[in-house]
This record gives C-alpha cells, sequence and structure tokens, in this order.
C-alpha cells in the first residue's frame, strides 16, 4: 500500500526500502501511530511469534545500522523481504 508519493532515494538502500509492501498502523521502534510501516522481523519465543511493524525511517536507520556491520566485519548476511501475513 503506498497511497502517498514518496520520494525515493535511487542508491542500493532507497531502492530495498521502496521494496517492501506499505500498510498504516504503529510503527514498533518509534511508537508513532496511524503511518505507513512494513513487517520487518518478529520476536519469537516459546509462546510464539510476535510481528514488528517499522515505518520507513526507522527501517531506513535498521539497514544503516546492518549496513555498517557489515563494513566493519566484513561478512554480508541475506536480506529477504518476510512473507505478507495478514493482520487480524
Amino acid at each position: 500500500m503506498n497511497p502517498w508519493p514518496v520520494p525515493v532515494s535511487r542508491d542500493r538502500l532507497g531502492v530495498l526500502i521502496a521494496a517492501y509492501e506499505y500498510e498504516l498502523g504503529s510503527c514498533f521502534r518509534c511508537t508513532r501511530k496511524g503511518i505507513q510501516v512494513t513487517r520487518f522481523g518478529e520476536i519469537v519465543s516459546e509462546e510464539g511469534e510476535t510481528p514488528l511493524y517499522g515505518c520507513r525511517e526507522c527501517v531506513q536507520e535498521l539497514l544503516s545500522i546492518h549496513e555498517r556491520n557489515v563494513d566493519r566485519t566484513g561478512e554480508r548476511p541475506r536480506i529477504v523481504q518476510l512473507p505478507r501475513v495478514p493482520r487480524e
């Protein structure tokens, strides 16, 4: 879902962020509500799985942290789009 035009940078990070599917919701990281968010991970415990949704700005920051870690360690883990699971 992307009903609003959002400027996207053309670098690798911008293209990656634009590839996510967004919907209205709450950001796990900055706690803003009623904004465009995408599922970027989950917390898994013995009780089950809790999906994590983040806004564009927070996803960009998390990806930047990831890129800095890759530069520091020289290892690049695989990045994949998580399958869409409808919210209840």
